[in-house]
């Protein structure tokens, strides 16, 4: 059943419609063609839900160390390579490319690789969900091995 609706002129001039009657309130009839009727929404098919729950934010990928053009300095030939990576999730793992080549994958996004000779080297690191996806990879980046030379003699 419809609610009654009063209509109220005020002081000013203007007209308030409104379904608690003041005192000086006129009831207000409403025809059938005074009806409102909207049509429901239909609902967003299934898999376009299923697939709006499964997708991820953006991953973005911060190269920590070594800087781009730095020179690292250690005889042993140790570098420790290290990135931030935002939007992870368990069961992503992460791929240290040295040099063009895939060398190592682990699920951290921090790797060392000994042994390695002087010179320049280049590297990124890549973002891969659980499914070998690549969400993210860092640029390349230069950086450059200096190392003491053993043909120096101490004596």
């Amino acid at each position: 059943m419809a609610q009654q609706i009063y209509k109220v002129i005020n002081q000013d001039g203007s007209v308030t419609y409104t379904d608690t009657p003041p005192p000086d309130a006129q009831p207000v009839e409403l025809g059938p063609d005074n009806r409102m009727v909207s049509t429901p929404v239909p609902p967003a098919p299934i898999q376009a839900q299923a697939k709006k729950a499964t997708e991820r934010a953006p991953s973005v990928i911060t190269v920590i160390q070594p800087d781009d053009q730095a020179t690292v300095r250690n005889n042993a030939g140790s570098v420790q390579f290290a990135a931030r990576v935002t939007n992870t999730q368990k069961g992503d793992v992460y791929r240290l490319y040295f040099n063009g080549e895939l060398v190592s994958e682990q699920s951290a996004p921090l790797f060392t690789l000994n042994d390695l000779p002087r010179g320049a080297h280049t590297f990124y690191i890549a973002h891969i969900d659980n499914t070998g996806k690549t969400l993210a990879s860092s640029t390349p980046r230069t950086f450059y091995l200096h190392q003491a030379s053993r043909l120096i003699n101490n004596n």
